[in-house]
């Protein structure tokens, strides 16, 4: 049978017990790496033996199991079904056992599978991807490493603040990019892109983004440089300049270190960013302007706000608007504010937003902590 483990830690043990019990594993180092669109897999089975990575295998084809590598206690086990695991294992259960669970697991899943499954039941609906089908799914997923390859470390420090993205593809490319950097020694930029469809060909506008990237830091100071509103008017010129018919919506921030300061402008993105303060209070950061790629010649206003310790940033794609129940769009915000204020830590804000992925679209988010020691 075929598993995945989750490897954020050192996990070799939990490796070999695995395999000593009879079971194959691929290890993956995030679980965005999961072919969650693969439809053969069915349910993934993924092994976590981290409490905080179960928080990661919250999405609808994913089935955690925690792995603890000492024995487990009913405190451990609490705290794991908590954040996700259908099931508690160990180390310190016997091979026979270990295998035994995985017999009774696979068989529940099949049942649970085949239940779920909306192909027909003819021969028809059961004929396999062609070759030039498969070809296309090992491009898509080369594809997918190297979008993976482009974002920013997870959880990166720069100054006082963590940065962290998380990027949920409704196909196996997306079209939403976050990426953050530095800006010489007092500055900190960040942005969340959002190219209008999904897929292929908004993948590919993806890889200008991480270019665009690079050019910032190096144009940053220069005259038309030093605003979030002018950055954004290059931006859309370039685009223009390169012919792509798409547009995209930005959420581009630059942090002043020194004065504590939130420093944005945006370019028609919704849902509007939210800035969370340590009182458990938050604040929506509205704007209103036209998409990047579309209108040459346009402007883009910039603000800035206080970012005090202990206040966090969280600005979303329009994705995250299927994963809210209301249908009127207020209502999907001010359910986004009273969620966002229940779960102050962003994964867990994360993790419960993918427990209503629907796959519409592209769902994505970036986070900006700022110290309360800083």
């Amino acid at each position: 049978m075929k598993l995945f483990l989750l490897a954020a830690a050192d996990t070799s043990s939990v490796g070999h017990c695995l395999q000593q019990a009879g079971f194959v594993c691929e290890v993956v180092v995030s679980a965005q790496q999961l072919p969650v669109h693969d439809e053969r897999n069915g349910l993934l089975v993924v092994f976590c033996s981290n409490l905080d990575e179960l928080l990661e295998c919250h999405h609808p084809a994913m089935v955690a199991i925690f792995f603890a590598q000492q024995d487990l206690d009913v405190t451990l086990m609490l705290q794991a079904l908590h954040n996700g695991a259908v099931d508690c294992w160990s180390a310190a259960m016997s091979i026979e056992e270990l295998a035994a669970r995985g017999e009774a697991l696979m068989a529940r899943l099949q049942r649970t599978y085949r239940a779920t499954q909306r192909v027909a039941q003819d021969g028809e609906a059961a004929v396999r991807l062609s070759h030039l089908e498969q070809e296309l799914q090992e491009d898509q997923k080369a594809g997918q490493s190297i979008q993976l390859g482009m974002l920013p470390a997870q959880h990166k420090r720069m100054g006082g603040f963590c940065f962290s993205r998380w990027v949920q593809p409704s196909l196996m490319l997306s079209g939403d990019f976050v990426d953050y950097f530095p800006l010489q020694d007092r500055y900190l930029a960040c942005f969340l892109a959002d190219v209008a469809g999904h897929g292929a060909s908004s993948a590919l506008l993806t890889v200008m983004l991480k270019n665009i990237s690079w050019r910032l830091q190096q144009k940053f100071g220069r005259p038309r440089f030093e605003s979030p509103g002018d950055m954004l008017a290059w931006i859309n010129e370039t685009l223009i300049g390169q012919g792509i018919e798409k547009h995209v919506a930005m959420f581009l921030g630059i942090i002043d270190k020194e004065a504590q300061t939130l420093h944005y402008s945006m370019a028609a993105q919704y849902p509007p960013a939210l800035l969370c303060h340590s009182s458990g209070e938050s604040v929506f950061l509205r704007q209103e302007a036209k998409p990047l790629g579309l209108f040459p010649g346009a402007t883009f206003v910039a603000d800035n706000v206080d970012f005090p310790a202990g206040s966090t940033l969280l600005v979303f794609s329009d994705g995250v608007l299927d994963c809210l129940a209301p249908t009127d769009l207020a209502e999907k915000e001010a359910a986004l504010q009273t969620l966002a204020e229940a779960l102050p830590q962003p994964v867990k804000l994360w993790s419960r937003l993918c427990e209503s992925l629907k796959n519409l679209d592209d769902v994505s988010l970036l986070a900006v902590q700022h110290d309360r020691s800083a």
